[in-house]
Parts: structure tokens; sequence; C-alpha cells
């Protein structure tokens, strides 16, 4: 069936969208809405702005002249079929392989031509060598993605005949366009979706790159901002399959267990009029709910462990203890036509506010029995957490998984409010130490506008037909400090290239993405999330048939933001994205796990500085800071080391300015350590962790030379790590056997001896370097070299003259050059040796 221009009907009115965020009087809805154009104007209307600039070029060059996107009739030409296409054009290297090709193939969007030019964002040349002078919005892309579902569309009876004996449902998911490296098959480029899907929090709002097909999450010429990053949601028909269901789908990531869990499959997408399913003129409502309730859930669990505050009942459900609606995300008005339909976009503005209340400023008493319980103060944070207290490091024993988290983890408390409205930062009080123990003070509330939520969508003409309507997860979760590096990307790397040998002991905490999980959705939100429904943070592709592999990508050509839950952190303690609930059913059940925010810190800085510190907890989103700070650290109440991981530069931590000319740009606001001589001796003096407080650096904090780290660059200073700590003495095989089921603690114990003083990256021509390999006759060949100094660290002390600091002695000082095969290492000011031994394959 060819679907002209002139000869598709325009149908009846499709009702527009309602955007409704409960809780709130704010509705955005198309009133008396003309009639609905057929599905092909709008893709006619975007070809022929793109076709003058580069685009009709391309188009006929990838099909060796077959497809004119300028032709009269673009319903017919987009139908025509394709015998061969050019590969060798930028960005169609994993198109489909499958043939012939179309324009646009009937419902299937990997298949389609057009779409796949409109949505890849390896597309970006006419196909001769010159840059494309535009690029299409995200609702241009909509639009050609709903005619490919549109043009020939199925009937209910079609549908459920694909479906077979599985139930069908509609059913919200967050997409992603992506290449065939990201996608589910791993074939050639494709959609894939999850049912759970994660927004950014910002300082200013949302920036759609179109050369990139995706929303940017920062602004390079302002270093201090981060902008909101939203996330596309659909609704789709969909058949739930279980994981032993022979049609691939997926999931990307599967796990036991998987083969008998159900999970809900994208069949046919859900748009408004006559076009989507044939014989219903269907009207779509998407709507949002989102909420914050850190506050109300932290007075609750005071008051049932007995310390008690004056807030409770009616005030817990009100601003700030609880947050809802478009003060925290809310999706875009499609009428201005930018983004289209389904944007969920968070709200942007500071990332933490002093709260207040009814006019007041708001404030809890800190009381003084909750203080004195040993291990309850987590660097003067106020730590709220179930579990007994350890007594030595453990790292990922240490997690406890099995916590159900009801209030937020962290509360930061080290803000004095005072009777007169006074505010008292405590970490300039030399007695802070004494006055957070004593408790009996007012601390100051803070609050971030992070959350969760669901989006869901209402089709009255469905409701007859389909019983089952399932909402989307939604986190709007912290900025992403690491946006091209993919988590899942890096545990596939961990599990399959790192040598054997030094796999276990590699990370402190594994880096499982969110995806690898099987949680449900936030059961204690007011609409639409089942405890038994565990797989919403798969991702999936359409159900398929095998095709054959199409031609890798470029090198080079990865590294793209994703707000699907591959790309996100799956350690949940407390977590970054989401933390988890647990229900506790009958005896002899497995544990049952759901996503949900209130136990993130309140505010989110907190978990920012804690886990930041404790070696590289979130490789994909959060910096590795244990280097900003003393390894000496104390956190609950006995020294835990945690040891550098994946380190930063000297330059991301402003121990040195930037090189692009913008001075020091420490990540978080905090510089680096810095290395004296007090009497005979040297010194490293770092900022105290227990006075250093990110609510009083968050105008500062950047992303601005973080964000230019790629998996690649992750990858090379993991390794570059490793292979010191190896060249050090600290070699896994040894310890295995000397400890046997302790020796991954062991080993991480070791490796926190040492302290990472520098980190930088050198050039082949390094004079360093180049002194270092003409003392041991040999040369590091790795493309990525990196210089380290480390040393023992010994006696700490407080720094007489600045009540923020503390000096660490140096023990035994290390000069090290490494690409991560090899090490160029000497001891103190001892000879330079050569240590290749560390496993490399």
């Amino acid at each position: 069936m060819v679907l002209s221009r002139r000869g598709l009907v325009k149908g009846a009115a499709a009702g527009g969208l309602l955007l409704g965020f409960p809780g709130l009087t704010v509705q955005y809805e198309a009133v008396a809405a003309p009639p609905s154009r057929p599905l092909v104007d709008p893709v006619a209307d975007a070809c022929a702005r793109l076709a003058d600039r580069g685009w009709r070029t391309l188009l006929r060059t990838v099909t060796r002249g077959v497809l004119d996107i300028g032709a009269p009739d673009l319903g017919s030409e987009l139908a025509k079929p394709v015998p061969d296409l050019d590969r060798s054009v930028p960005g169609f290297e994993d198109f489909s392989p499958a043939l012939p090709a179309r324009g646009i193939e009937p419902g299937i969007p990997a298949r389609s031509l057009l779409y796949h030019a409109f949505a890849s964002p390896h597309v970006t040349t006419d196909g001769r060598g010159r840059t494309l002078g535009a690029f299409p919005s995200l609702a241009e892309i909509e639009a050609v993605e709903n005619y490919v579902y549109g043009v020939r569309p199925p009937t209910l009876a079609r549908l459920r005949e694909i479906a077979g004996e599985n139930p069908l449902g509609v059913v919200v998911f967050a997409l992603d366009y992506r290449d065939a490296t990201g996608s589910v098959h791993g074939r050639h480029a494709d959609l894939c979706f999850s049912r759970t899907g994660i927004t950014r929090m910002g300082t200013t709002g949302p920036h759609y790159n179109a050369r990139t097909r995706q929303f940017a999450p920062l602004d390079p010429k302002r270093p201090f901002a981060f902008r909101t990053v939203p996330q596309r949601f659909a609704p789709y028909i969909a058949m739930q399959v279980t994981g032993a269901d022979g049609r691939t789908f997926g999931p990307r990531n599967i796990v036991s267990g998987d083969d008998e869990r159900a999970f809900w499959v994208p069949v046919h997408k859900l748009f408004p009029g006559r076009e989507c399913i044939e014989g219903l003129d269907l009207s779509l409502t998407l709507d949002s709910h989102v909420v914050n309730e850190k506050l109300k859930r932290m007075h609750l669990y005071l008051r049932e462990q007995g310390y008690p505050t004056e807030w409770t009942g009616k005030d817990l459900e009100k601003f700030p203890f609880t947050i809802r609606g478009e003060k925290i995300a809310a999706l875009l008005p499609p009428q201005k036509g930018a983004y289209g339909s389904g944007v969920l976009a968070p709200s942007p503005g500071p990332l933490a506010h002093r709260a207040r209340f009814e006019g007041e400023w708001l404030s809890f008493n800190v009381s003084a029995d909750l203080v004195q319980d040993p291990g309850i103060l987590y660097f003067s944070s106020l730590q709220l957490i179930p579990g007994s207290l350890e007594t030595e490091p453990t790292y990922l024993e240490g997690t406890a998984p099995d916590n159900d988290r009801r209030a937020p983890e962290y509360v930061n408390i080290r803000h004095r409010l005072h009777s007169d409205g006074r505010l008292e930062d405590l970490n300039l009080n030399p007695d802070m130490d004494t006055i957070i123990r004593e408790g009996g003070y007012r601390a100051q509330h803070w609050v971030d506008f992070a959350g969760d939520g669901f989006v869901s969508v209402d089709c009255p003409q469905l409701k007859s037909e389909i019983d089952t309507f399932k909402p989307a997860f939604c986190s709007v979760a912290p900025p992403d400090f690491f946006p091209h590096v993919n988590q899942h990307d890096l545990a596939v790397w961990w599990r399959t290239e790192v040598p054997e040998a030094i796999r276990a002991a590699l990370w402190a905490v594994p880096p499982h993405p969110l995806s690898e999980f099987r949680f449900a959705g936030d059961i204690t939100l007011p609409r639409g999330f089942d405890i038994y429904d565990d797989t919403l943070t798969a991702v999936l592709g359409h159900p398929a048939p095998g095709e054959p592999v199409a031609r890798p990508l470029p090198a080079g050509a990865r590294g793209r933001y994703t707000g699907l839950p591959d790309a996100a952190a799956g350690v949940t303690d407390p977590g970054w994205e989401v933390s988890q609930g647990i229900v506790y059913s009958e005896p002899g059940l497995p544990l049952q796990r759901y996503m949900q925010s209130h136990s993130l810190g309140s505010p989110f800085l907190e978990d920012v500085k804690l886990c930041a510190a404790l070696g590289s907890y979130w490789p994909s989103v959060s910096p590795d800071a244990t280097r900003t700070f003393t390894p000496l650290k104390d956190a609950p109440g006995f020294a835990y080391p945690w040891p550098t991981i994946v380190p930063l530069t000297d330059a991301e931590i402003g121990m040195e300015e930037a090189a692009d000319g913008l001075g020091r740009l420490p990540w978080d606001g905090i510089r680096g350590p810095e290395v004296r001589t007090v009497g005979s001796r040297q010194v490293v003096a770092y900022q105290d962790i227990d006075r250093a407080d990110y609510l009083t650096t968050q105008d500062r904090f950047t992303a601005h030379l973080t964000a230019r780290v790629d998996l690649a660059e992750t990858k090379s200073r993991v390794l570059a790590m490793s292979a010191v700590y190896w060249s050090l003495g600290i070699q896994d095989p040894e310890f295995v056997t000397r400890f046997g089921d302790r020796a991954v603690v062991e080993i991480l114990k070791a490796k926190s001896a040492w302290a990472v003083l520098s980190f930088t990256t050198v050039d082949a021509d390094d004079t360093g370097l180049a002194q270092a390999q003409q003392a041991t006759g040999s040369r590091l060949t790795g493309t990525r070299r990196y210089r380290v100094r480390s040393y023992r660290p010994g006696a700490e002390s407080r720094d007489p003259d600045d009540i923020q600091k503390v000096l660490v002695e140096i023990e035994e000082d290390v000069l090290a050059f490494t690409d991560g095969t090899a090490v160029l290492l000497r001891r103190g000011g001892g000879q330079w040796t050569r240590d290749a031994t560390i496993p490399t394959r």
C-alpha cells in the first residue's frame, strides 16, 4: 500500500495533548484544535526545509540516485525499494543490512532510511564530504517516526495476531535511537526502549543540539552551568512476554531468572489521529507526576526511631517537606513545536536551596541522643540508615543491599540556625565536632528538586479494547559529570577484556548498570506500579527476526549520552539516579525491591561528597575524588581507606590551571592537595573532608573538564592506576594465595595504603618521561601515557594556620610513568626501574 501526499485523507481533530501535573492547577491543553494534518505533511515540511541544505544530496548519494526527498509525491518516493546502498557514506555504515531498503519501511524505524538519517547522530555530512547545513529538530524526527508507524496503520486484530497468546497493554516507554554498538541486539542501529527514563537536574534550561540529536548537558561558554537534560517518552501498544520467548527483543542485560520474568515489549507506537490504528480516531493525554518526599520521610523516620521532631501530620504534605509537579519537572508543551510530545524536562534552578516553610526558615532539632549513636556521623553528615555499625573496611560487602531505606541516608547538619535568624556555617567554627556531637541545636534544612515519578497515558478509544495501561517510571537525577561514559559499556569491558588476574579487585564497588537490576517502580506513588512488576529497568528492542550484522562505525563514533538505565549507576547505596525500597513479604521468599528517590541525600550534594570520596562508587556519573581529601579518612568511627581507582587529573581537581585559559576548575569547587615543607619534612595539605561542605561550593561545581573524559580515557586511567599498584608490589594472585576469600578486601586495603598525589597525562616527548625511558633503556609504546606521583602517608595533623586544612606527612615518595602495560618507577631518590609484569590478557 503506497500513500501519496495528495492521496492521504485528512482526519478529524486529534484532540491534542493534555499535560497535567497532579497537585497543581497548571495544565497545557490543545483547545479547539483544527483538523489534524496527514502524517506525511510534517514529514514533507521537514524535507522541504532540509533538502537544499545538503539532505537531498545525501539521500540521493546513499541510495545511488534512487531516493529524492524533493520529489512532488513524497509518499510514493519514500515507499520505493532501494536495491543497493552506498554504505561508505558516513553514518550509514550500521544502517540495517536488510535489503531492499526504503525511505520509509512501514512499522520498522530501523529499516527506514529517512528515519535513520534524521535520528542518527552520526549522519552529519552530505555524502560528498560537506557538512550538512541544518539538522532536524526533535519534533521533525518524531514526525518521521510517526509516519513510519502510521503509513500502513495496523488494525487491532493484526496487533493481537502479532502478540499471539500474549497479553496486550498500552505502555509508556522512554526511547532512544542508537548506533549498533548501543542497540539491544548489537547488529545495526535501532530504537531502544525502557520503562524507566532518567532526566538530569540543571541550573539552566534545556538545549537541544540538533547536530548530535540530543539534549546537551553543558554550555561550553559557561563552565559553571549545568543544563537540564530532558527525556522523551512515548506510548506504545505492547505485548507481555517472558524472557524465554523466542522472539529477539532483549533485554540488553540478561540476568539470572529473566527467562521466567515478564517483559512488556513495544509493538506499535501510539499517536493522535486516524492514521495510528485502522478504524480508530485516537486522542491521547500524556500526564506526568513527580514527587520529592525527602524531608517528609526524614521526619517520619526520626519519630519512628523515638527522636522528637515538631514536624508531623498535614505539615509533612506541604512544601518543602513534600515537593510535587512542575517544581521538579513537567512535560514540555507540545505546541511550541521544537521538541514534539512526551518530553519530560526538569525545572532549572540552583542545585540546592535553603528551605523555608510558611515564610520562615525551616530547621530541625539535632537530638543529642541521636548524634551520640556510634557511627551516626559520616564526615559530619547525619547518617540515617538501619543496620549494624561496621568495625573494619568491607567495601562492597558494606553497601548493605538488603537495607530498607525509608529516609534520606545522609542529611546536612553543618549550618546552625540561631534564634535571631542568623545562619552559622559550622565548617568555620573551631568547635564544630563538639557542637555536632553534643547536639541540641537547630540545623537548617536544605532541599533539592530531584525526585521520581511516572509518565502515563490515557486513550479513551482503547480502554474498551485493552484493559492494561502501564506508566513509565521517571527519575529526576543529579547531573552526570561524565556524560560520555556509559556504565553498561564500562561493565562489559571489565567483565570481558580486563585481565582475569586483576579483575576481581579492580573496583572497590563493581560498575553494574541499573539495567542489570530487576526493580519495580516506586510503589508508594499514587498510580501504577506493582511490586511484582520488576522489569522496568530492562532495555529492550522491538521483537524482530535475526538479521545480518551491519558494518561497524569507525572508531571514535561513540560516547553519546542516553537517559536509559544501561547508562545509569546500579549501586543503590544510597544511589545516584535512584535508590531502593524493600518489601518484606512471606518468610522464605526473596526480598522485593523497588526504585525510589526519597532515601537519597538531603540535599543530594551530601551523597556527591560522601561517595565521590569513596573510590569511584558510580564511575559513569560521579568523579573519583579519593585524592582530593586525606587518605586517612575516619568516617564511621574507624580508619576506612578507599583506593584511587579512576584518578582525576591535576587540572580536574584544580591543582593546576585548565589548558583553555579559564583558570583553575576543580569539579567540586575544592582544590586538590598541595605539597608543603614543614621544618625538614614534606607534608601534603588537604581540605579537611569533615569541613568540606558542598552546599558552600555548589556554585563552583563544573563538568567543564570531566565531560571531556570518554570511555576509552576512563579505561586507560583505570588500567594505568592498576599497573602502578602492581609495580608497588600489590599483585593480586599473591593476595589470593595468602587470604583466599578475603583477598579482594585485602588488596583494596593494600592499595589504600598509597595515596595519589599527582596524576597527569603526558606527551611522548615529555622531558620527565624521556629521562625515565633513557634511564631504563625502554619506551612506553601505548597511545595514552600518564605521570603518577604516589606516596605512603604518615602522621596526620591539623594545619595550625587554616581550620579547614589537615597535613599528612610523606613516608615514602614514588614517581611513575605508565601506559597501562608497563611502568617506569622511581622510589624516592633511587634509580628508575621498569616493570612490565602486570597481566595484559
